[in-house]
């Protein structure tokens, strides 16, 4: 087994994407990343790993800091190569500050960087990762329409940003709501739930992989909750992506929040993994 750091995206890219094909949409994070680095503004720094027997990729992760590292999933991951993977990120000082992923892989990687290290662990989010092929028919007669958002609606989208990262427990996105709404804005990706000309929900485009889209940020302010609106959202934003030739479409939930889970079931994605992300405390 040979462990190769590399430097160059678009190489690594053909080394492991054969790899997490396999399981295309559980994949779509690094898959997605590693698509991204590829486009001329993928300019953002990333650790690549891959393993290799052989002259055959069988296990790889990836890390954008100030992220976690990814761990894929893979039909026959190895637990002796997740705590080899541990081992070489201590050996080699690299940061770690938490990783993402399969829950068994994750597991083996907690455990063995726990007796390299003397770390804990604390987990933060469990979530469920979902697919949708084709859609479950909804009523048609509700009012509202699904807009692309433009510049006008920045400083809105700024701030339902900044209210996602609270709902969702993810403090770093606040501090670039400014940035990512002009990017989202830019890149033709957020989505709005708009009626009478008032929004009351987005949703956006995320990563995109050889055969699929992933849906994320998927918000509802406090007073427009409970109407439906994200399922219209979601609903409408999934029909035009699939229409534009995606066999599919993904997206990830939290698991502690079973009925923002039933809402998308009910339009037809399915749960076919789970994902678990742990950091690890000082």
């Amino acid at each position: 087994m040979t462990i190769i750091y590399e430097s160059d995206p678009i190489k690594f890219h053909e080394q492991v994407e054969p790899l997490l094909l396999n399981r295309e949409a559980e994949n779509n994070l690094p898959l997605g990343i590693l698509q991204r680095l590829k486009e001329p503004k993928g300019k953002e720094f990333c650790h690549m790993i891959s393993f290799q027997d052989n002259g055959k990729t069988t296990f790889m992760s990836i890390r954008t800091p100030p992220h976690l590292w990814i761990i894929p999933f893979l039909d026959d991951v190895q637990p002796t190569q997740v705590q080899a993977f541990a081992r070489f990120l201590f050996e080699e000082n690299h940061q770690v500050p938490g990783v993402l992923g399969e829950r068994k892989a994750v597991k083996s990687f907690l455990k063995e960087w726990g007796m390299l290290t003397g770390q804990q662990s604390e987990k933060q989010m469990e979530q469920g990762i979902f697919r949708l092929t084709r859609l479950t028919p909804i009523q048609k007669h509700q009012q509202g329409q699904l807009i692309e958002a433009d510049l006008s609606y920045r400083l809105l989208i700024e701030g339902w940003l900044r209210d996602y990262a609270m709902e969702t427990g993810e403090a770093h996105l606040s501090d670039r709501a400014e940035e990512l709404a002009e990017d989202l804005i830019g890149d033709r990706r957020l989505h709005l739930w708009v009626i009478d000309d008032v929004p009351v929900s987005m949703a956006s485009r995320a990563r995109t992989t050889k055969n699929g889209v992933t849906i994320n940020a998927v918000f509802t302010p406090d007073r427009y909750k409970k109407r439906g609106y994200a399922t219209q959202a979601v609903w409408h934003l999934t029909e035009k992506l699939l229409s534009k030739g995606y066999s599919f479409c993904s997206l990830y939930t939290d698991l502690s929040n079973p009925a923002a889970n039933s809402v998308y079931e009910k339009i037809g994605y399915e749960k076919i993994g789970e994902s678990v992300v742990y950091r690890f405390t000082k």
